[in-house]
Parts: structure tokens; C-alpha cells; sequence
């Protein structure tokens, strides 16, 4: 079994979606054009649902979410929030510990 050490670990590709991650959370970056835009990171799956100029539905492990850009929410383990929306992409920081 490997050990994961201090630093950015490799970014993860998915559907319509990249991802930079270390080892305590993910910078997601999801592409407006691709429906259904996915990924799987930190052992959970995290879909974009759909976007407007202020908020971001998403799945993350199954729950949907709807988020307003600049705020965060817990999920689970997890807390997500939408860092940027523009007419081309949505990123969202998915960070362990959420309540």
C-alpha cells in the first residue's frame, strides 16, 4: 500500500471535467458544454446538474446540492463550494471535513 505525502497529488480527468487535488481537497474545474459533466475524486463521484451566473447544482456522492458562487456547503464528509462560474466553465474547492 502506498503512502500519500505532503504536496498536490496528480489532477484527476473525468467527463467534462479535470481536477487538481492534494490530499485533504479538490479544485474541480467542470465544462459548461458537456452535459452531465462528472468526475470522481476523494473516493466520491461529483456531477454538475446544471449552473446559472449565481449558483451550481450539483451530486456530490449521490446528494444533490444546489450552491450560490462564493459560498460553501457541507455534504457529508465534504465541504464544497462554487469558487468561479463563467459562461464557459464552473470550478468548485470540494475540501474533507464538512459537517
Amino acid at each position: 500500500m502506498a503512502a500519500l505525502t505532503g504536496g498536490a497529488l496528480a489532477g484527476c480527468s473525468g467527463e467534462g471535467a479535470t481536477s487538481t487535488c492534494s490530499t485533504t481537497g479538490c479544485t474541480i474545474t467542470f465544462e459548461r458544454s458537456v452535459t452531465n459533466a462528472k468526475i470522481s475524486i476523494l473516493g466520491v463521484e461529483v456531477q454538475l446538474v446544471s449552473a446559472n451566473q449565481d449558483s451550481a447544482t450539483l451530486k456530490v456522492a449521490g446528494q444533490e446540492v444546489t450552491v450560490q458562487r462564493g459560498n460553501g456547503v457541507s455534504v457529508g464528509d465534504f465541504t464544497v463550494k462554487i469558487t468561479e462560474i463563467t459562461d464557459s466553465q464552473v470550478v468548485v474547492q470540494v475540501d474533507r471535513g464538512g459537517n
